[in-house]
């Protein structure tokens, strides 16, 4: 069955649908509903994880598609349906409607990666596939995360995965989540056995692991906030972390200011513009905190969470605010709260 969008949802916030096939020059997708074109995008640059925006226990659509306009023209593009999109809570036709939308939707050159966590793995291959359709770059997978696993049983995973489907890999380090630790020849094992196997994005506060894998050629995303700059430092390739999702422009003059040699400058523009935030969002209920910013800004137009997660508290919120216009102010950019 064809998916159904609302049908004056592009209308109401002033942006046109893509029709499904377009006659496009170039090489494009056209399985499916692809619009994605095929030429693979170089797997790097920043690409926050955004949350899922709900209404009334639906898909928002709108939202999503302000939170795009949010995101660029300064991202290299974003990370679908990760833990901070709350994949876990989503219904598999859920995920494979999102891909679907944000393919049709996402500007041409920008790379989506999405996350293909599941606890079957035939869906996995199933999300995979279509993502793969639709010329989504990468899929984001962890270690499975149900069974205690072994070396050798993540290893006969992947390469089960891997031999499934065609679609780039980026394997999420994740041990806080997966309860599998993985040391850095596990992960060579790993990208070695698996064809599609490209990346890594490390969320491990390992951070000796990022220099490392980065010596041998292994191209690294930073996962996590709290340790983003130290990341930066180190020379990792990208970031898949929220804080670019909430400041595109200050995060991205960061990086540029990292990579002109200005380490100095570019600590102090990250501690007035980012840091406070990143403070305050929180570890444990980011998800929350950040779909209550959105929703202030105006991006949103809920804050819904699907449980187990809860909606964030009225202290919470007056906290994550006070810190975005802490941000807000740093950046000449006056907010009232």
């Amino acid at each position: 069955m064809p998916l159904s969008f609302p049908r004056n949802l592009f209308q109401r916030i002033g942006r046109q649908p893509k029709p499904a096939n377009p006659s496009c020059p170039g090489n494009w997708s056209k399985q499916g509903e692809g619009l994605r074109s095929t030429q693979p995008l170089k797997l790097a640059g920043t690409l926050p994880v955004i949350p899922t925006p709900f209404h009334e226990g639906k898909l928002d659509y709108d939202s999503l598609l302000k939170l795009l306009d949010h995101l660029f023209p300064e991202l290299e593009g974003y990370t679908l349906c990760g833990s901070t999109g709350e994949s876990a809570s989503l219904s598999l036709d859920e995920r494979l409607e999102l891909m679907t939308f944000v393919a049709r939707n996402t500007p041409p050159g920008k790379t989506i990666v999405t996350g293909l966590t599941h606890t079957s793995l035939g869906e996995m291959v199933r999300l995979a596939r279509r993502a793969e359709e639709l010329g989504v770059a990468a899929g984001l997978v962890p270690c499975p995360y149900y069974f205690p696993n072994s070396f050798p049983m993540v290893l006969e995973f992947f390469r089960t995965l891997d031999r499934s489907m065609n679609l780039r890999l980026v394997l999420y380090d994740n041990p806080i989540y997966t309860k599998t630790f993985l040391r850095v020849e596990e992960i060579l094992t790993l990208l070695d056995a698996c064809e599609h196997l490209q990346a890594i994005k490390i969320t491990d506060h390992d951070l000796d692991k990022i220099t490392a894998l980065k010596n041998r050629g292994v191209t690294v995303f930073c996962g996590d906030d709290v340790v983003a700059f130290r990341s930066l430092l180190l020379g990792v390739d990208g970031s898949m972390i929220i804080a670019p999702a909430v400041f595109p422009s200050a995060f991205q003059t960061v990086v540029r200011t990292i990579r002109q040699g200005d380490a100095k400058t570019a600590l102090r523009l990250f501690s007035d513009q980012i840091l406070p935030f990143i403070h305050l969002f929180g570890i444990g209920d980011e998800v929350s905190t950040t779909k209550a910013l959105f929703k202030h800004l105006g991006i949103f137009r809920s804050d819904e969470v699907r449980p187990p997660l809860l909606p964030s508290s009225p202290q919470r919120r007056k906290e994550v605010l006070l810190a975005y216009e802490v941000c807000q102010t740093a950046g000449g950019v006056r907010q009232t709260v």
